[in-house]
């Protein structure tokens, strides 16, 4: 099975499959996302403690390098650990993730609180459809070709998915292990993928210009049931230069979590 990164000698070294569209010597943002996630979820026992929130800082683009982990316990308590994870290249420290594990404990929901048992109908439609490879295999709005990275590998059953418009929709799953030999775990997974809300409500301001975000932020508050997940992602931008994009993340049972992160503008793909 293809992979996103190797290990050799306690470092990882990237796959031509972690490229990114913004180029053939830069990773995807999912691809590091998903391995400090990997590393992180070794540090706590999953059948009690959930990760509930995840905070990837990318501080420089991820070079296409052999890649150094380093993990740090912040708090080791019963009922919250807060780890964190490191890349490091040549010393440098390319970009930082922030787990929050909370406990997992039974309770009663009162009928109020309870989530809807389904995500919205146009989500629920589209799941039976055939999926797709790639995002050069959906219609796009700016004529752009993009270059052979992860985004070119995924899966995809598409609900609205215009690249370029600010928003889409789609349901996606990750077909690689993100370490070779290591099956993905769900929180892998849709750590890996949660970076593709940016790719799915990218604004393109002109054919050569469009957002690039600098950080993740994802929000669980449960894991999906199976390797498929819908993103509903919208890209808000202004003036000067700066956007956001929020996303609601589904299974087919229902919403599992959000994703924000903070852009700014960035010279697109070649053309």
């Amino acid at each position: 099975m293809k992979s996103l990164f190797v290990e050799k000698k306690g470092y990882y070294i990237p796959t031509e499959h972690a490229a990114s569209p913004w180029g053939a010597v830069t990773l995807h943002g999912g691809a590091s996302a998903g391995l400090m996630t990997s590393l992180l979820e070794e540090q706590f026992p999953t059948e009690t403690m959930q990760l509930a929130r995840l905070t990837v800082d990318l501080f420089r683009p991820v070079p296409m390098a052999a890649l150094e982990p380093r993990i740090r316990t912040i708090r080791d308590g019963k009922r919250i650990k807060v780890l964190e994870a490191s890349l490091f290249h040549d010393a440098q420290e390319i970009c930082r993730s922030n787990a929050l594990i909370v406990q997992k404990q039974r309770i009663e929901l009162p009928t109020h609180a309870q989530l809807a048992a389904q995500p919205p109908q146009k989500i629920i439609d589209a799941f039976a459809q055939e999926e797709v490879i790639g995002i050069n295999a959906i219609n796009k709005a700016a004529d752009i070709k993009y270059p052979p990275g992860l985004h070119t590998l995924i899966p995809l059953k598409p609900i609205f998915l215009n690249m370029g418009v600010g928003r889409g929709c789609s349901w996606v799953r990750l077909p690689l292990q993100v370490r070779e030999g290591l099956e993905n775990s769900p929180l892998v997974s849709i750590a890996t993928l949660s970076d593709f809300s940016n790719g799915f409500a990218q604004l393109y301001l002109s054919p050569k210009q469009g957002f690039i975000n600098a950080d993740i932020t994802l929000n669980l508050h449960r894991m999906p049931v199976d390797n498929w997940v819908a993103i509903d992602a919208h890209t808000r931008a202004q003036p000067h230069g700066i956007s956001m994009v929020e996303a609601v993340l589904y299974d087919q049972q229902g919403m599992i979590g959000r994703v924000s992160q903070s852009n700014m503008t960035m010279t697109t793909y070649s053309q």
